[in-house]
């Protein structure tokens, strides 16, 4: 069956879509990390900045149930699974943003960026701890590629300070301290990552992020509860943009085109384009904040994100031959 020029034309068309959403949905993930940083020029404290964040994300989130419902899409939520999507929840929207966001008041923003892509290294050392699966010499020589960029570029910016100091009780630098939140968000987010298949499979992708987000939403609410000072959602009109701007132009909005990207080039396509994004933080860090941006941090970002690409790259299956048939024995029979 011959191809039409018509259908070229639209595969075609299909792959500019996709990897232009990709690219688009990668770039926009990576610039959250500035917005913060510039809210954070205004003195605004992080848990205020989370529940800000939140509370203006979690109506679109709330819009996807009551669609799915309306439109018979529901999932019917075992215990189990509501037990398991809130602990996810919490872990990922919670823990991993307010890690997240306590390490960036101590170290670049490229440097955050840098560190939280390392997540799908955390995942794979996850699925051998705890999910029973094997390592391949090559994804161990990814792994030391990663952790070996991102040590170049820990030494790099040994120098390099926010003016924030570290907590009394932490006996650390305030890079190293920074590092190390923000280490600890990635791994909260792998471990979301590497335990929700499941349940998402189960109840789906929208259902299960959208009730996922509602339980970090109420923590954080809670939380910001607990501490009692309401007054600090009082804050310049900038910080309400910068958080508006994360929260639908750096969460909703990407995750939408990442989501139609994976339909049309695939999950390994989109994943591996989504590895641009350190790059484009990098660049915005620079240019915006006035951030270092050395031949150092270059080559550091250019081997993390080699070994993460290689990472990707699915592990070849030998080929078993197929076994030939004996041959029958000779017969005297005739037709």
């Amino acid at each position: 069956m011959s191809t039409s020029p018509t259908d070229i034309a639209t595969d075609s068309n299909i792959s500019r879509s996709g990897f232009l959403l990709a690219l688009g949905a990668a770039a926009l993930f990576s610039i959250k990390a500035i917005f913060i940083k510039l809210a954070y020029r205004y003195g605004v404290d992080v848990e205020t900045f989370i529940l800000l964040r939140m509370a203006l994300a979690l109506p679109f989130y709330i819009a996807i149930l009551l669609l799915l419902h309306q439109r018979g899409q529901w999932q019917p939520v075992s215990g189990r699974n509501l037990l398991i999507t809130v602990a996810l929840g919490l872990c990922s929207y919670y823990l991993a943003s307010f890690l997240d966001l306590q390490g960036l008041r101590y170290i670049s923003a490229n440097f955050e960026r840098l560190i939280i892509y390392l997540y799908p290294t955390l995942v794979l050392i996850l699925g051998w701890l705890f999910l029973g699966k094997s390592a391949s010499p090559r994804q161990l020589l990814c792994l030391a590629g990663a952790y070996g960029g991102i040590l170049l570029i820990y030494w790099q910016d040994q120098d390099f300070s926010t003016g924030v100091p570290t907590p009394s009780w932490v006996n650390l630098e305030g890079v190293s301290w920074g590092a190390l939140l923000t280490f600890g968000s990635a791994l909260s987010f792998s471990l979301y990552v590497a335990f929700s298949e499941k349940v998402i499979q189960t109840l789906g992708s929208r259902q299960f992020t959208a009730l996922a987000m509602m339980a970090a939403s109420a923590a954080i609410a809670v939380h910001f509860a607990i501490q009692g000072d309401w007054s600090r959602l009082q804050q310049p009109w900038p910080v309400y943009s910068y958080a508006l701007a994360v929260a639908f132009l750096c969460t909703v909005i990407p995750s939408l085109m990442m989501s139609a990207a994976i339909l049309q080039i695939g999950s390994a396509t989109t994943g591996a384009i989504g590895t641009s994004g350190p790059v484009v933080t990098l660049i915005a860090a620079a240019l915006v904040l006035g951030e270092p941006f050395t031949t150092i941090h270059l080559f550091g970002m250019v081997v993390i994100i080699g070994s993460l690409l290689l990472l990707k790259q699915p592990v070849k299956q030998p080929v078993k031959q197929p076994t030939q048939p004996k041959a029958a024995p000779a017969t005297n029979q005739t037709n």
